[in-house]
């Protein structure tokens, strides 16, 4: 309920931005592209299923509207494609599998610490695809009369177009995070067959285990460059969810969040 709050606001908020421009004659609208280098920070509650995230790259970019209310001063909405998500490469935590519970329950009466997880040296990749809509308010400086720099900071909702985790890779299952105390070592133990590596490459659907709306804060810093029909420009930021995204804290939450760099066109309407 509080995530639909926040978009009602925001559409009133793009509504009064379309009501003043109709009133002005400094509207640009235009189109931008580039890079985001998105990662998962740990929220509230961590678990080692939350934890270890690195950033990934992914698209992002979509359409830029600005209206200019002097030389100094404006506000700029937009409509992007954002690729978030995070990376984890290397010995990371997973979900026991179903056939191992088993054995896993017995590992304490065998002396063996478990944290209740099992341990594989892959490769995973979140993979969370958001339309996100951030109204910013933006300063100007001009630098000479051909170019300028600006600074632009301001809320924004996202709304989860789709969610993936895949991963990748061949490994043995151990107890532990260091790797040191492998299940086939304990299942030769107990005198039973030992599993041998596992393959990891799977794609998993995750995006109805993540909230569909987000919110939270965007800015960037830019260089602007006046042509005959507009303006080119070239700027750098980021933004930050404040929502923690799984709908179930059972085995933690995650933040998303990025830097991002795009270039751009604005065409002077």
């Amino acid at each position: 309920m509080k995530a639909k709050k926040i978009l009602f606001i925001l559409i009133l908020a793009a509504g009064g931005f379309s009501s003043v421009v109709a009133q002005q004659s400094r509207f640009y609208a235009g189109i931008k592209a580039g890079l985001g280098i998105p990662n998962l920070t740990a929220g509230s509650t961590t678990t080692p299923l939350s934890e270890g995230y690195t950033s990934r790259f992914g698209f992002y970019g979509g359409l830029v509207s600005e209206l200019r209310t002097s030389d100094h001063f404006g506000f700029r909405a937009e409509l992007n494609y954002s690729s978030q998500g995070g990376l984890r490469d290397g010995m990371q935590a997973m979900p026991v599998y179903s056939e191992l519970e088993p054995l896993w329950q017995m590992l304490p009466t065998m002396g063996v610490p478990t944290d209740g997880y099992m341990y594989a040296d892959i490769k995973s990749e979140a993979i969370l695809n958001y339309l996100e809509i951030p109204v910013m308010a933006k300063y100007r400086l001009n630098l000479g009369s051909k170019f300028s720099f600006y600074v632009q900071a301001g809320p924004y909702m996202g709304i989860l177009l789709n969610a993936k985790n895949v991963t990748s890779g061949t490994s043995s299952i151990y107890v532990d995070k260091a790797g040191e105390i492998p299940v086939d070592a304990i299942l030769q133990q107990a005198q039973q067959q030992p599993i041998g590596p596992q393959s990891f490459d799977h794609t998993e659907n995750i995006t109805s285990d993540i909230h569909r709306f987000n919110f939270g804060i965007q800015g960037a810093i830019g260089f602007g460059m006046k042509t005959r029909s507009g303006e080119i420009f070239l700027e750098g930021g980021g933004n930050y969810g404040f929502l923690q995204i799984q709908k179930d804290d059972a085995n933690g939450t995650n933040n998303t969040g990025a830097g991002t760099v795009t270039l751009g066109y604005l065409f002077n309407l």
